[in-house]
């Protein structure tokens, strides 16, 4: 029996919006204190970049651009596992994140240098200075590294939305078709079988954004979305999921 994606993708329509609800309702009265918020704040930062991605995926699906979602999706991936990512490792994560940064902020700086740009010296030289601890959770900056570590196909999906998400074979291949001595040029992405995998796009948008804030809910003091985030998942075909 197959899949019914449209059924998947109706009830993907009114769980976002539930989602959105979530969001937009108080999350900074679930603050930890002050000498304790780097990862809620970190986190914050994460999922409302995570929401904006649904949102873009859904859009361009409308649009009939599900294949150019691509990176939207594979982002959304790349979002969730950073809010896993906090959940298990807290400050380190947030340490981590920070050496991460300093070492992309002096590839940019030394390509502004190349290419003569002008920046804010004082600034660069602050990130160049700063001196940042080094600690075990430091490997899991690298992608695959952490999608090995957390699972639950993370990795699998990131890999499959890379495929589409880059300049290479794959999307070249996409968009035309020989047979023998015929030759088909597409305007529209081709994936030589009967249905379109990115038909799907509006329910995994919803999925990403679901587990996304499931990890965010336990950043939150006394995870206050647990029961909304349950009645959510069960209306969507989620059930168990929590």
């Amino acid at each position: 029996m197959g899949i019914d994606i449209a059924a998947f993708n109706k009830a993907a329509i009114p769980a976002l919006e539930a989602l959105t609800g979530l969001l937009a309702r108080g999350a900074a009265d679930f603050a930890p204190a002050p000498a304790d918020r780097r990862p809620f704040l970190v986190g914050w930062g994460m999922v409302a970049a995570l929401h904006r991605q649904a949102a873009a995926v859904v859009t361009l699906h409308s649009k009939g651009l599900g294949h150019e979602a691509a990176p939207n999706r594979r982002l959304m991936v790349e979002y969730v596992a950073k809010l896993q990512w906090l959940v298990r490792d807290g400050e380190n994560a947030v340490d981590s994140m920070n050496t991460a940064f300093k070492y992309e902020h002096s590839k940019l700086r030394e390509a502004a240098d190349d290419g003569g740009y002008r920046y804010d010296v004082d600034a660069a030289d602050a990130v160049r200075d700063a001196v940042l601890p080094s600690n075990p959770a430091d490997t899991y900056n690298g992608t695959s590294n952490l999608l090995k570590r957390l699972g639950g196909g993370l990795l699998q999906s990131w890999l499959a939305e890379t495929q589409l998400s880059h300049a290479n074979l794959v999307t070249a291949g996409s968009f035309y078709e020989e047979s023998g001595e015929a030759l088909e040029l597409c305007l529209t992405p081709t994936y030589g079988i009967e249905s379109d995998p990115m038909d799907a796009s509006p329910y995994v948008a919803f999925f990403f954004l679901f587990f996304g804030m499931v990890a965010f809910n336990d950043l939150m003091v006394g995870s206050p979305w647990t029961d909304d985030l349950k009645a959510i998942a069960d209306a969507a075909g989620l059930a168990g999921a929590l």
